[in-house]
């Protein structure tokens, strides 16, 4: 029987997010038993084990609802990062905190302004609310703030930036930023995503966003997650820095309870737990210098970046290496839906999975093992 509800007209044009594929639908499809995941830029080691042992105890009050606003770990973010607690939300993985940014302030027809190849939820999450969304080129697969900043006028709600990007790995300056701030109407929030910041720190270059930028600019907002560095990626949950009152509108849209109890609790301990977090990043380094080199010998063009992933051009087209791969139960991620054909994103795993990697690639490319 046909359907004659339609619709709202800008929900037409969106297509739904491509997650990268799990080891449990590979396993399933394929009848494999052991399979290697490295498409979703996950923690390699899991998750922290102090915030599991917290997550392990709060199992004991799970009949019981969540605080709905999360205010112990909001609290303890505010703590680590020498900030109000009013300056903080918790979201379900910085994934809802997009979207509730694109709810409260984008009206049909206001621009927002993304990057190329930048990280695809911006233009889906805006697009969904009517925003006319205005996508620059990238230069040496890097943001062009200076341009993004030039694009932007009275009429634009939003500049989102991924700071290291996903899925080019690259980032951008404090200077850099500075000057797109500095450039960018008063009226225009300026959001950066800065899931994978952990692992660019290293880089003196790397802007020192929080506290610093947040306290001189009233029009900046701050994404971070759970779901890299501490390995907490099946809870969801990421959380939002901003001036109280960009913050308070947000709130009256908020799910309640959107956060669960268990989470709430594990994630303000991971947030202690510095010695998981120094591993983490140097797992992610050194995999990632020794991975680039071998996949370069295997005649991948690989990015320069700064992230727990590697972004390179493929010797075939990114699709039939990635179905090539799952046959020998490896998950990478294609990234046809950007547009990159040519390219892949490969996940710096441990040294296990990534010989299997390599041990894959070397059959599907033809190469003597």
């Amino acid at each position: 029987m046909a359907i004659d509800i339609l619709p709202r007209r800008c929900l037409r044009g969106v297509t739904p997010y491509s997650p990268g594929k799990s080891i449990a639908s590979v396993q399933r499809e394929l009848g494999l038993k052991y399979v290697v995941k490295l498409a979703s830029n996950e923690n390699p080691l899991g998750p922290s084990p102090r915030a599991m042992s917290v997550y392990r105890r709060a199992e004991k009050q799970c009949a019981l609802y969540p605080e709905g606003a999360s205010p112990q770990l909001r609290q303890a973010v505010a703590r680590f990062h020498k900030l109000n607690a009013d300056c903080v939300v918790v979201g379900n993985g910085s994934d809802e905190l997009i979207r509730l940014l694109c709810e409260a302030f984008i009206e049909p027809d206001d621009d927002v302004v993304v990057s190329q190849y930048g990280f695809i939820r911006f233009r889906q999450q805006a697009a969904l609310m009517g925003g006319r969304v205005l996508e620059i080129p990238m230069v040496d697969w890097t943001h062009d703030l200076q341009t993004m900043a030039m694009a932007a006028s009275a009429r634009t709600k939003i500049i989102f930036v991924a700071n290291p990007n996903n899925p080019t790995g690259t980032y951008n300056s404090e200077e850099e930023v500075r000057r797109l701030l500095d450039a960018a109407p008063s009226s225009c929030l300026v959001v950066l995503d800065e899931a994978y910041c952990q692992f660019a720190a290293q880089w003196d270059d790397y802007p020192k966003s929080v506290p610093g930028l947040l306290k001189e600019y009233d029009n900046l907002v701050v994404l971070r997650t759970f779901s890299k560095v501490y390995g907490l990626a099946g809870l969801r949950v990421g959380y939002g820095l901003a001036n109280p009152e960009i913050l308070s509108w947000l709130d009256r849209i908020r799910m309640p309870f959107n956060v669960n109890l268990p989470a709430q609790q594990a994630c303000t301990e991971a947030l202690r737990d510095a010695a998981f977090v120094r591993r983490s990043v140097a797992l992610a380094l050194s995999g990632r210098e020794n991975l680039s080199v071998s996949l370069r010998e295997l005649g991948f063009a690989v990015q320069d970046g700064a992230t727990n992933f590697l972004f390179a051009r493929s010797p075939i087209p990114g699709r039939e290496l990635f179905k090539a791969l799952l046959k020998r139960g490896v998950i990478i991620r294609p990234l046809d839906e950007y547009g990159l054909s040519e390219h892949v994103r490969i996940s710096v795993g441990n040294r296990a999975e990534n010989r299997t990697l390599l041990g894959a690639l070397k059959q599907v490319l033809g190469v003597a093992v």
